[in-house]
């Protein structure tokens, strides 16, 4: 049993890693040195970020609608080696710019894919007792890829663009490599599993309420996921040292956010935990309006690192341990949810920015944003919430 439970925790943890810290971090990390290799504009390297969150929607789409057997292996499997393919394809220049469009569409829908599947695969073929750990080390791959993603950025000037994507490529593909070794041993389990039918389960206010502020912080996460590196160079004119010491501190932030909501949850329930860390949340959007300090900059760089993984992993096992066999159907719900919502939240600010709204002010729209999804969550369980504990699988 301990052999099983650190194969599964070595698989998901390594599937965060590709899906979601290298296919989708990665291109925020080398945006301004690409974009200034590559001779691409501001608009176009826009364009490619939109391109990446359709893609990762409808990876979640696809995701949802694939049958809950040993089929899933298959579709991991190709999303890994296809992501890979998608890195090698944008670490060079001169091609089209629909070559790169559609290789972030790509890169997004594996992201997509294994972002749902991957714990979906967990969920099976774990016992009940072992579901928290497994997801707590599972989820901290995000801030491993993070951390990859970033370990280039202080040498940028002295490498060249198309090395870095290329290192990445590396990584990744060693990465898809082992995840398919491990896929061979987590067939027979899926196997056993795939007769058993999912119960019915009824939907309350408190799934519905998870979602909504869970939708808003995939809202309110878009400035500094596609914009926080331009609002570094550009506005707080900052050279590439103290840059790269931010997204450093991002990444680090990352590296700890589901290890952080773990032990929170441990101490307090998932749901006090949850109001925590939104909590949270909004203060370190917020601290990005202050720069009269670096150390607001430098909060805010560490938190929101921190933070986006410790409330991705936290939301997911709560659904997981409040709904069971129906876990893939909601959590494909969540994140299609968090998708959209980001599309529509990078749309929106873009065009907020190209009508000339400040990055103060977006900074204070999105954290306006979040402050009232965590409202409504504390007002839904105002009265009392659900203890999930590590080892609960009901809401009472």
């Amino acid at each position: 049993m301990s052999s099983n439970r650190v194969k599964l925790s070595i698989f998901l943890c390594l599937c965060m890693c590709l899906g979601i810290g290298i296919l989708r971090f990665s291109y925020t990390a080398l945006l301004p040195a690409t974009r200034e290799a590559f001779g691409w504009t501001g608009q176009f390297a826009s364009i490619l970020g939109s391109a990446n969150l359709l893609g990762y929607l409808a990876g979640a789409f696809w995701a949802m609608r694939i049958p809950q057997t040993r089929v899933m292996t298959f579709y991991i499997q190709a999303a890994a080696f296809a992501g890979t393919l998608s890195l090698f394809s944008c670490a060079f220049a001169g091609f089209s710019d629909f070559w790169y469009v559609c290789w972030r569409v790509i890169s997004g829908m594996s992201g997509g894919l294994i972002m749902i599947l991957s714990p979906s695969i967990v969920a099976q073929c774990c016992e009940l007792k072992d579901r928290f750990k497994i997801n707590f080390i599972g989820f901290s791959g995000i801030g491993l890829g993070v951390l990859l993603a970033t370990l280039f950025l202080p040498y940028l000037d002295h490498i060249a663009v198309r090395s870095a994507w290329l290192i990445l490529t590396g990584f990744a593909l060693i990465i898809s490599i082992v995840l398919s070794v491990l896929l061979k041993g987590l067939k027979p389990l899926l196997s056993l599993h795939a007769a058993v039918q999912q119960e019915k389960i009824q939907l309350n206010l408190l799934y519905f309420s998870l979602i909504a502020v869970y939708g808003c912080s995939a809202f309110a996460y878009v400035p500094h996921s596609l914009f926080w590196i331009d609002y570094l160079t550009q506005v707080l004119k900052l050279d590439l040292y103290w840059m790269n010491f931010n997204w450093i501190l991002y990444g680090l932030g990352s590296a700890l956010g589901a290890f952080s909501s773990y032990l929170l949850a441990r101490k307090l329930g998932n749901f006090a935990a949850l109001k925590i860390l939104y909590c949270a949340y909004v203060c370190a959007i917020v601290a990005a309006v202050f720069d009269v300090s670096p150390f607001f900059t430098f909060m805010s760089s560490f938190l929101t690192g921190l933070l986006n993984p410790a409330v991705v992993f936290l939301t997911s096992y709560t659904i997981l341990q409040l709904y069971g066999s129906a876990y893939k159907k909601l959590w494909s719900i969540a994140t299609l949810t968090f998708a959209a919502i980001q599309l529509i939240g990078g749309l929106s600010f873009s065009a907020l920015q190209h009508w000339g709204v400040s990055y103060h002010q977006q900074f204070t729209i999105a954290a306006a944003v979040l402050l009232l999804g965590a409202a409504q969550l504390f007002w839904v369980t105002r009265k009392h919430a659900p203890v999930v504990t590590e080892c609960s699988n009901s809401s009472h």
